[in-house]
């Protein structure tokens, strides 16, 4: 039984490692072609109507969508989304959907702000968020921030450990994480529920 949890352990910490340590070559970013000034909820079919993508109130700025039979809240600002309680969403494919659908109602740029960003790369930042949502304490004040992901132009293809060392001063280091979770005794139930999506 030990040597079960003990293996188990070591994968979910691989797989920790692979998921933190992905990112995206930011000079492979293409310039994609400007938007038209029609990108409006009545031009956009396709993955925003398959999560039933719509503007709340009319102004361009408060949208809902559903997933899995759950209302989610986004919000646009210039050159931003904003999705309210992301870290509900861990599925893959569905957040490539709901990206998709956000960006092809309004487009944001990307890092170099001449290129926009794409599903691929909004999804890898929320899979960030996520991760640090699943990881910090609940005490800690960036968890909460971490609930909602949102969608600017400096934040593209940062890894978990960037966004951690910008937002705490500090460097990561995920021996040192690793030791003080399995001292606390949280790691197992984190790192399951990250992999379960619970």
């Amino acid at each position: 039984m030990k040597k079960r949890r003990v293996l188990f352990l070591a994968g979910l910490v691989i797989s920790l490692l692979v998921l933190a340590g992905c990112g995206f070559d930011l000079e492979s970013v293409e310039p994609a072609e400007e938007p038209s000034e029609e990108s409006t909820e009545e031009s956009v079919s396709g993955p925003a109507e398959e999560i039933n993508l719509y503007d709340v109130d009319g102004g361009g700025t408060n949208y809902a969508f559903t997933c899995d039979g759950e209302e989610f809240r986004a919000q646009h600002t210039w050159e931003n989304w904003r999705i309210f309680d992301s870290y509900k969403i861990t599925n893959e494919k569905k957040m490539t959907v709901i990206c998709q659908a956000l960006i092809d109602t309004y487009p944001v740029h990307g890092k170099d702000m001449e290129s926009y960003r794409t599903a691929d790369d909004m999804v890898y930042e929320w899979q960030q968020h996520n991760l640090a949502y699943t990881y910090l304490p609940e005490d800690n004040p960036w968890r909460e921030s971490a609930m909602n992901v949102d969608f600017d132009p400096e934040d593209q293809g940062r890894s978990f450990e960037e966004i951690y060392e910008d937002r705490t001063g500090r460097e990561f280091d995920l021996e040192e994480k690793i030791k003080e979770e399995l001292e606390e005794g949280h790691l197992m139930e984190k790192l399951e529920e990250y992999l379960n999506g619970d």
